[in-house]
């Protein structure tokens, strides 16, 4: 279900959490999704954190499979 099996995850019928971590960075921002809850959570104690309904992140997880950010991804 995971492509990257590598990153700390948590996932269950319910719900996904995620930690990305990547190249050696110290901090690692994770996602946490639950079925029950209408707010999807990015983000960690050092960068801080950030909301989504579930409407906005769907928006954007769209425009990530259209290729929308991959020229600026290198």
């Amino acid at each position: 279900m995971i492509k990257n099996e590598h990153l700390p995850h948590n996932i269950t019928e319910n719900r996904i959490d995620i930690t990305f971590c990547g190249k050696g960075k110290c901090k690692c921002p994770a996602i946490s999704m639950d079925i029950n809850k209408d707010k999807i959570i990015l983000g960690g104690d050092d960068e801080g954190y950030t909301e989504f309904t579930k409407e906005e992140f769907k928006l954007f997880v769209d425009e990530v499979k259209n290729g929308t950010f991959d020229k600026l991804m290198g």
